[in-house]
């Protein structure tokens, strides 16, 4: 599956799409520990399947949200919720092993 990756999503609709997957029928994997000092402050991760599509989110006070899914998935995200998709140089989600090397500070659900 060809993946893209949306950059400078602003706070506020990162959020709001992280909310509303929440209430949907998308299931939350993975998220940055709560029992991180810097979670939603300096950082912030969420990992979330449905069926066989997956959608990860990254965070920081310095670069704004960004989105790694499908090209359609990211398309409708940016529909339902009124932002440009821009793509660039990832600061996060061009890492393939993220998961992987931040496992320790990740809570799995």
């Amino acid at each position: 599956m060809d993946l893209q990756i949306a950059i400078n999503i602003e706070t506020s609709k990162f959020y709001a799409i992280i909310e509303y997957l929440q209430k949907s029928s998308w299931k939350l994997v993975c998220e940055y520990s709560h029992l991180a000092f810097d979670k939603g402050v300096d950082f912030d991760f969420y990992q979330f399947k449905k069926d066989q599509e997956e959608i990860l989110f990254a965070w920081s006070n310095w670069f704004e949200g960004e989105i790694k899914s499908s090209p359609q998935i990211l398309e409708n995200l940016s529909k339902e919720f009124d932002f440009k998709l821009n793509f660039g140089e990832a600061e996060y989600l061009n890492n393939d092993n993220i998961i992987e090397e931040m496992k320790s500070v990740l809570s799995f659900h």
